[in-house]
């Protein structure tokens, strides 16, 4: 049985489950979703461009970014930053994925004493 195969769907849902925080961390400053593909692929943190477009909806939605159109050009793009709300959101969800890590070394390294 070939292990690479058969982990590769668990490292993807690995990078899929913290792509709200690296979409947050990579906002401080403004960017178009082009410029966000790059920047997350060049990582190895977006396997699907497709998932980031319902991922950014998702967040304005929620308040978490703000999406700004910008008209100077051929066509029109849209650009998104980090709202306040999304500022504290990344505050506090890199405090948890810190405690993750941090409680996941343990159990790899062998102290997963209670």
């Amino acid at each position: 049985m070939d292990n690479t195969s058969s982990l590769d769907g668990w490292a993807s849902e690995l990078r899929s489950g913290i792509l709200p925080l690296a979409v947050l961390a990579q906002l401080k400053s403004p960017q178009y979703s082009s410029s966000l593909i790059q920047v997350l692929e060049q990582r190895g943190l977006l396997l699907d461009p497709g998932a980031l477009a319902p991922l950014l909806r998702r967040l304005e939605k929620q308040k978490l970014l703000t999406g700004n159109w910008d008209q100077t050009g051929n066509r029109p793009r849209k650009y998104y930053a980090l709202s306040e709300a999304g500022a504290e959101a990344l505050k506090q969800l890199n405090g948890d994925w810190q405690n993750v890590m941090q409680e996941l070394q343990q159990l790899i390294e062998g102290d997963g004493s209670q």
